[in-house]
């Protein structure tokens, strides 16, 4: 059986992204959404792919998209849609061409969301505006972005030849592809407007017809004007021709004559077989010569034309209302939320992450001076006792080499064989640079021994502070908000000296709520992975009482299969049975004076 780790998660994805793009990433409670600054998710391992597209949709949303402009489009709702499709087309764009891990997690995306198969048989169901709508999204992503909707794409791409077209339905499709050479929603929703206007309408027919109506009247009365300038020329040509063939006859004999007048019946029936042979050779009849020019002309095959149910398309894009086009996805990332909030809540083992805030509200500034000076006097002597713990493991054995200052007494006898390599040399030990986690329980269950936890997690934090390679933060947990979602408070920073964590209100903090150890160690887990350092170590001061023990001990588990070392400080009513069953190493400390003992 595979041994579960933190690598690959959803917490240390969303932080990775986050740090990536610059978008706050919140993985908590049971609600996918975004407010336009930050990104929120819930926890669940059913499909972290899909919790991975859609963080980094909605990450790309609030880094490339002007929402004023989605507000302008919100009076017309099938503009909005439009705008939410090449919208999103561009978006994912940016977030594949910036950060190319994100392709695999968006195409994943896409197809949960949007599907991989559609039957032509519900497709031609489908009113006209649903089938431009749809062929907009799955023809688009498939053509622009790559993705996995082969099947759905051509299906639609079908129906709306059929319905507008196939030079239309190219010269729309033609347009879709220009999302990509926009560099803002302004540009996308101009895009939008351009499509919208290639839809067949009534006005454009009018237009048309009245164009027709004029050529036509202008082509009736040129053949008027020429057919009587041709019947002038035939009459006089007629009789110039008749004359001359007068005076020719009267001059000829009768046999002439006879032969002429033969001649010319012959000729006449010459000229029918000539006329006929001409027809089936090079001619045709009208009928045939209105199918040539059919096929001749691409603007008149069959299936060129919009149909009759597209005429006022155009019309009906405008006058759309939301009831109209209910049922239709234009934005992939809404509808992604969803499927995620509805995973949270059905999901029997779905866990409510907690995410780290800023400094604790609830907090007293004489506790924490009482606390950070009895802190201060425990700290000496804690330095050697850490520092030991901190050293590297490095390989220190003995070698021997040609060359070098100390000799090797016993193998000089061996130069006589040959043996040159007389001289010892000895690996020389480097410190590892390393990260320390502080996750400090300020639960009820703790409320007689704040004093004492938090003066020792200042007692360590100072003796650590300047230890070269070293970085230390520290956090506490749990913090309710005014917004009554518990979370983690910030302590100390690993960016941040001690005593400008003091100055903040790091310490001083008031025993409040529950135990819930489990979802604390996920935020902890995170911030330490993020911390640079080699050497993981994570100290969990608390009372061993967790709300859920056996989510305790596989989040511990986690953590060490991640190459995180994970230490408990036993505190309050703490015991060595009660923290040996969450924890592989740990210590009943009790008091801040034992930590040099433990």
């Amino acid at each position: 059986m595979q041994k579960k780790t933190l690598m690959g998660s959803l917490p240390v994805y969303a932080q990775h992204l986050s740090e990536q793009t610059g978008v706050k990433v919140v993985v908590e409670g049971s609600q996918a959404y975004t407010d336009g600054t930050k990104v929120v998710v819930p926890f669940t391992e059913t499909d972290p792919e899909l919790s991975f597209g859609y963080v980094a949709h909605e990450c790309s949303h609030v880094r490339n998209t002007d929402m004023q402009c989605f507000g302008e489009a919100q009076a017309v709702p099938f503009r909005l849609s439009v705008l939410n499709i090449l919208e999103d087309i561009r978006i994912e764009r940016l977030s594949m061409d910036q950060y190319p891990g994100t392709e695999g997690d968006l195409n994943h995306l896409a197809k949960a969301v949007l599907g991989d198969r559609l039957d032509p048989a519900d497709v031609a169901q489908k009113p006209a505006l649903h089938v431009v709508h749809d062929t907009l999204l799955l023809v688009g992503r498939r053509q622009m972005l790559g993705q996995e909707l082969e099947q759905p794409a051509t299906v639609m791409l079908q129906a709306q030849e059929k319905l507008l077209g196939a030079q239309l339905s190219a010269r729309i499709m033609q347009k879709v592809g220009e999302v990509l050479q926009c560099d803002s929603t302004r540009e996308v929703l101009a895009l939008a407007d351009a499509i919208i206007a290639l839809l067949p309408s009534q006005e454009d027919q009018q237009d048309e017809g009245g164009a027709e109506q004029q050529d036509q009247e202008q082509q009736e009365n040129q053949p008027q004007e020429s057919d009587d300038a041709s019947a002038s020329e035939a009459d006089s040509d007629e009789g110039e021709s008749e004359s001359q063939s007068q005076g020719e006859e009267a001059g000829q004999p009768d046999s002439e004559q006879k032969n002429s007048a033969g001649n010319q019946a012959g000729d006449g029936q010459d000229d029918r077989q000539d006329g006929g042979s001409s027809r089936s050779q090079g001619g045709d009849t009208p009928a045939e010569a209105e199918g040539d020019d059919a096929v001749g002309d691409p603007g008149s095959q069959p299936g060129d034309h919009p149909s009759q149910e597209a005429n006022d398309l155009r019309e009906q894009a405008m006058q759309a209302t939301a009831g109209d086009l209910q049922g239709l996805i234009s934005e992939v990332g809404d509808q992604a939320a969803e499927l995620l909030s509805q995973k949270a809540r059905r999901d029997p083992c779905a866990r409510r992450l907690l995410s780290l805030a800023g400094r604790s509200c609830l907090r007293s500034d004489a506790a924490s001076g009482r606390r950070v000076q009895l802190g201060l006097e425990q700290s000496s002597g804690l330095r050697q006792c850490l520092n030991g713990l901190l050293q590297a493991q490095v390989d220190c054995r003995v070698s021997l080499k040609r060359q070098g200052k100390r000799l090797d007494t016993s193998r000089i006898a061996l130069l006589k064989a040959g043996e040159t390599r007389v001289f010892r040399s000895k690996a020389r030990a480097e410190r590892q640079s390393a990260a320390i986690q502080f996750l400090l329980d300020k639960s009820g269950s703790m409320s007689g021994a704040m004093d004492e936890a938090e003066a020792a997690l200042y007692a360590v934090l100072h003796a650590v502070e300047n230890l070269p390679q070293v970085s230390t933060g520290a956090i506490a947990f749990p913090e309710r908000g005014s917004d009554s979602v518990t979370r983690c408070a910030l302590i100390k920073g690993h960016r941040e000296r001690l005593l400008q964590a003091v100055r903040l209100g790091g310490f001083g903090a008031m025993h409040q709520g529950c135990t819930p150890l489990g979802e604390a160690l996920w935020p902890a887990a995170v911030e330490l992975l993020r911390a640079q350092g080699e050497h993981k170590i994570l100290f969990v001061i608390t009372d061993g009482e967790p709300d859920s023990a056996w989510l305790a001990q596989e989040m511990v588990e986690r953590c060490e299969n991640s190459g995180i070392e994970v230490l408990a400080l036993g505190f309050g009513g703490a015991t060595a049975d009660l923290l040996s069953r969450t924890f592989t190493r740990f210590r009943a400390v009790g008091q801040v004076s034992r930590l040099k003992q433990a």
